[in-house]
């Protein structure tokens, strides 16, 4: 195996290889270093890292299976989450961070710390609202003084929200008031169970999500104007008319996606859109029993008693829709994910010297985002992609760096066109 060049950095390095996630990440890496060297572009130099050197070489072992190419070239890295100096002797030996281990809310902060301080840029998977918006509060000024690049949230979380917002705000003619969103997920493998680590995370931001205001205050003294054309507030069990779906209130995606609609309003002075978000569901009787699993899951993440149990007997708590062995790969293999934004807006641009429509939005615009299964397969893709974008566009990135959405960093960039390269796609549907 690979050590590395004194002095030298690695293009990436995937940290937490040998998670549930990293595992998939790591083939994810290894599929587009080929791609890349096949396409006859520079080749790219990476490593794994985590805490003990068999256990990644193990990784790389399942790797080599799964995509039938020669690591040799892999380097390995020591390093534990709870050791700081193993941490920043990672981050300078990387340009970007590929960092798996989660909850970010627990074991994130060290990792973003020792990037910032050693000027490797870094991307993650969080959904954890209180990390992401404390770790823009906290670093963004010292990472934009490094030139770093630090982006949470680029996995299913929240890369179809976020870049499709940004696919549609590039294909309508005119300006985007407001957008709904439905998630969906389809395929043989739609009842594999989650792993723990996904759950975990979900319940800790739950538990702490009361903290999310003072944080926000402090990011954000100033609130946002009231939009003119307000978008009515949906239902938490709503029929949209237009797509004929039935939804469930799931704002997951929201925090990440107002982040970057106060970038776009605080930092370029333009037109913040609405946002709401649902999970599709076929029929009202199958979005009530949604709700009711939500609210259970909900009130055992609220309290630390029954949140430890929770974390204690997974499986039994959940009937088995988490588990710490996580999916088989051969339940993923046919497993699907649909993303569908209705976006309403005006067909044409403000005349020059106007800061006001006058008349009501009289434009719509459909966009689906669509890709294999969404908690490793297209979350792997989308996180590399974000790493190989701040590797291959840093100068189209947004600003000298800074703690970021995706929407916020990636907008001027390629990175669709890479996700679709990868495998999932971007299309308008229709446009009205």
């Amino acid at each position: 195996m690979a050590s590395g060049v004194a002095g030298q950095r690695y293009d990436l390095v995937v940290f937490g290889a040998t998670g549930f996630t990293g595992q998939f990440v790591v083939e994810e890496v290894a599929r587009t270093a080929q791609q890349e060297k096949s396409h006859g572009k520079v080749p790219l130099s990476w490593a794994i890292a985590g805490r003990s050197k068999s256990k990644l070489q193990d990784v790389l072992t399942v790797a080599k299976k799964e995509t039938g190419l020669s690591l040799e070239d892999v380097g390995l890295i020591q390093a534990d989450v709870s050791d700081q100096k193993s941490l920043h002797e990672m981050a300078a030996k990387s340009n970007v961070v590929i960092n798996c281990v989660g909850p970010y809310q627990l074991y994130g902060e060290p990792v973003v710390q020792a990037c910032v301080e050693n000027g490797a840029n870094h991307v993650d998977i969080s959904g954890e609202p209180v990390f992401m918006e404390s770790m823009q509060l906290k670093y963004s000024k010292a990472a934009e003084q490094a030139g770093v690049h630090i982006v949470n949230a680029c996995g299913y979380d929240s890369i179809p929200a976020d870049m499709g917002i940004v696919h549609m705000m590039r294909n309508l003619k005119g300006d985007l008031n407001s957008v709904e969103m439905f998630v969906h997920t389809s395929g043989g493998g739609s009842r594999a169970a989650i792993h723990t680590g996904t759950m975990e995370s979900a319940a800790l931001a739950i538990a702490n999500r009361s903290k999310v205001g003072a944080i926000r205050r402090e990011l954000f003294p100033k609130p946002l104007p009231k939009p003119k054309y307000k978008a009515a507030k949906k239902r938490a069990l709503y029929k949209n008319d237009k797509l004929g779906y039935w939804g469930v209130t799931f704002p997951s995606d929201a925090p990440v996606v107002y982040r970057t609609q106060r970038y776009r309003h605080d930092v370029l002075g333009e037109r913040p859109i609405q946002f709401q978000q649902f999970i599709r569901m076929p029929s009202v009787v199958h979005g009530a029993m949604l709700i009711l699993g939500m609210v259970y899951f909900a009130l055992l993440s609220s309290f630390t008693w029954t949140r430890n149990l929770l974390f204690k007997y997974p499986d039994i708590l959940t009937a088995g829709v988490f588990k710490r062995a996580g999916a088989k790969r051969e339940e993923l293999k046919n497993l699907k994910f649909t993303v569908t934004q209705v976006g309403h807006g005006w067909s044409e641009k403000l005349a020059e010297g106007s800061d006001q429509y006058t008349s009501p939005p009289d434009s719509s615009i459909i966009v689906k985002v669509k890709g294999p299964d969404p908690g490793y397969g297209a979350t792997s893709i989308m996180m590399v992609s974000s790493a190989m974008t701040i590797l291959r566009e840093k100068n189209l990135c947004a600003e000298k760096g800074g703690v970021m959405t995706p929407g916020m960093a990636f907008s001027k960039t390629d990175l669709i066109d890479r996700l679709c390269d990868r495998g999932m796609s971007f299309t308008v549907e229709q446009q009205q």
